[in-house]
């Protein structure tokens, strides 16, 4: 009776602890960084009635003991270890684990371990939780930012830190120089001077009367109509081939008729009309033809009957004007006479050079007269010395003025002086095929720095040489520092636009700056590589037509304060300096256990190290130890409340239940002491 009201009162302690334990874990359900608890039951003492007995050969069998248990016991309050969530704060203090591990930190006697990443600066800028001001450990960085392997510290961010200067030593090159950068003269044509048709001229340049080109390309059938005594010549035609001249057309075109019956020749006149004249039968309707050519098939037409012994004529046909053909016989681009066929005159010859109209010149010409002679005179009013103007192989007078704008040539203009002859005004309208422009140069500008942290600016510029692959290339100061030594030199490219050479003018192997004036004292002298890129690779400087980005970038730079501090994933703080440059401060300490389950709980969410935890590993996170931090958030509660719920109400009964068996034995004890009324 006593065995059942002593189990009812130990179930009633135990699930009471129990009931304790859910409720702090409801309790922390919001608690940065908690770790739920659980409880575990042990069995207490039992008392044995009967022993168990073996069986007896022969005889009786054995027999189970027979004992009753005298309650239950708490066997153990476990901490869940198991990851929490992650809720983004933004604040770059703030930090969430990810995997095994735990925040050091410090009163300055002892140590302490947590999983609450709650962190920000105090007073004295020391790294803390700012709700126990304890300390967080970590191992600083030495002056050059290198973190070394001392024992864990106190992180101290100091606002007045100051990042030294470091000496430019290299400054790089990069872009393109554009290969089309000479300086240029003008280019400007007139329209083609055509001249009567020979035979000896090229078919596929021939123009007609008028109108211009007949349009025949290599490949066109040219087909041969007519009738002879009232019957069709027959399909005939011949093919237009690769240097066909007039006289191999005419050729080709009497033998295709004499194979189909006709006998007739045809001939190339003076002024390049054709003549076919048929020998003994009178051809009909005789014309040469290509489909689609309309100007060819204008001017290849002959009058409607050719008569043995009378014929008849094309249209005068045209060619490109040479420079030894005659002023007096020549035609504009349409076909049309130039009229400079009525004698003797003058020609009134003017144009502006670099803009400002320059004095006309008078020729006088006559039927002997050539149009290379016209394009002479051009050259001497244009003062144009480099290049003759000059006829092109398409009958137009081509000038090509000197280099530069201040030579630039337009408004050519000639005319018959005294006389209006309109056909001159478009005959000689010129048109500009390229413009006048200067030499370019490219340049580009960076900063450097010396050994005191002051900024210099150092530009390079870049001059081609005209015809060449290769360039100047000058180093400019922009203050009162000293160039010493390396300051010019000339690059060469390849014909694939890489750098093929790259040198300096006395020989020097780099850039040496004196970086204050003569007599002052200061930095020490700077001492600059020039990496222009790799020799025979599209590295760094190119030489491609067209305008490229040219930019130049030098290493180091000036002194430096703390304007802003950022923590990464490895617990790295690394400081941002007002010159633009990184340094690690520190790093932050994390520690790890052998048996973490075994950690004391302390006040404040932290725990401390006990006999069965082992000693604290001290450790980094990620270095593949499966640490890692979560910057600008928290990690939550791991306590699941629908559980921690359920688990009360089994909680709740377990008690109910066993103040029950303490009535009930209470009840029965009572009815003992009633039996001696």
């Amino acid at each position: 009776m006593f065995k059942s009201l002593y189990s009812g009162v130990s179930g009633l302690a135990a699930n009471l602890t129990n009931l304790d334990v859910i409720g702090n874990n409801i309790a922390n359900s919001n608690t940065t960084g908690f770790k739920s608890g659980r409880v575990t039951f042990n069995e207490m003492l039992t008392q044995t009635i009967k022993s168990a007995s073996r069986p007896v050969a022969g005889g009786l069998g054995g027999s189970n003991p027979q004992q009753i248990g005298l309650g239950t016991s708490v066997g153990s309050i476990d901490t869940n270890f198991a990851q929490g969530n992650f809720q983004t704060t933004g604040k770059n203090t703030d930090l969430a684990i990810q995997g095994s591990g735990f925040f050091v930190l410090s009163d300055g006697q002892s140590r302490v371990y947590t999983r609450a990443g709650i962190f920000g600066l105090d007073s004295e800028n020391v790294m803390v939780n700012p709700s126990t001001g304890l300390r967080v450990q970590g191992v600083m960085a030495d002056a050059t930012g290198n973190i070394g392997t001392g024992p864990m510290t106190d992180i101290f961010i100091d606002p007045g830190l100051v990042v030294p200067a470091a000496p430019s030593t290299k400054v790089s090159l990069m872009g393109n120089l554009d290969s089309a950068s000479d300086a240029k003269g003008t280019v400007m044509e007139s329209p083609a001077f055509l001249v009567a048709a020979a035979g000896a001229d090229l078919l596929t340049e021939m123009s007609g009367e008028t109108a211009g080109s007949l349009g025949l390309t290599v490949g066109d059938s040219i087909s041969i109509n007519g009738r002879v005594n009232g019957t069709e010549i027959g399909s005939t035609s011949v093919d237009v081939v690769e240097g066909m001249t007039l006289d191999d057309m005419l050729a080709a075109v009497q033998t295709a008729l004499s194979n189909a019956g006709v006998n007739m020749a045809l001939t190339v006149g003076a002024d390049g009309a054709i003549t076919a004249m048929p020998s003994t039968d009178t051809v009909d309707g005789f014309s040469l033809t290509v489909n689609g050519k309309t100007q060819f098939n204008t001017n290849l037409g002959f009058p409607s009957s050719l008569v043995p012994g009378t014929g008849g004529s094309s249209n005068q046909l045209r060619s490109f004007a040479e420079s030894t053909d005659l002023l007096s016989a020549m035609f504009d681009a349409n076909g049309t006479s130039l009229n400079l066929n009525n004698g003797d005159t003058t020609l009134d010859i003017s144009g502006s050079i670099g803009g400002v109209q320059g004095d006309s010149t008078m020729m006088a010409i006559n039927a002997a007269t050539t149009l290379g002679e016209l394009a002479m005179e051009i050259q001497y009013n244009l003062n144009v010395d480099s290049q003759p103007v000059e006829v092109n192989e398409m009958g137009q007078i081509v000038v090509r003025g000197e280099v530069g704008t201040s030579t630039a040539i337009g408004d050519i203009s000639i005319g018959e002086s005294g006389v209006i002859n309109s056909a001159l005004d478009t005959a000689f309208d010129f048109l500009q095929t390229q413009q006048a422009t200067d030499q370019k140069t490219f340049s580009m500008a960076t900063s450097i720095f010396d050994s005191l942290g002051n900024e210099h600016t150092v530009s390079f510029s870049f001059d081609k040489v005209p015809g060449q692959n290769e360039w100047i290339w000058q180093a400019n100061m922009e203050g009162a520092e000293t160039i010493l030594s390396g300051g010019s030199g000339r690059m060469r490219f390849s014909d694939t636009g890489s750098v093929s050479a790259f040198t300096f003018d006395d020989g020097s192997s780099n850039l040496s700056i004196q970086p204050q004036p003569n007599g002052t004292e200061g930095a020490s002298n700077l001492t600059l590589d020039v990496d222009f890129g790799e020799i025979g690779a599209l590295t760094g400087l190119t030489q491609f037509e067209g305008t490229g980005n040219l930019k130049s970038i030098a290493d180091g730079y000036g002194t430096g304060s703390l304007v802003d501090f950022n923590i990464d994933q490895s617990g790295m703080i690394t400081g941002i300096f007002s010159n633009d440059t990184a340094q690690a401060i520190a790093r932050i300490g994390m520690a790890s256990f052998a048996n973490a389950d075994g950690l004391t709980r302390d006040a404040n969410n932290t725990y401390r190290r006990s006999g069965n935890s082992g000693q604290a590993i001290e450790v980094f996170a990620g270095e593949g130890n499966g640490i890692s931090l979560v910057p600008g958030a928290l990690e939550t509660s791991n306590v699941d409340l629908a559980k921690e719920f359920t688990n009360l109400v089994v909680a709740q009964r377990a008690f109910q239940a066993n103040s029950r068996v303490i009535t009930t034995a209470d009840q029965v004890m009572q009815e003992l002491v009633n039996l001696v009324r």
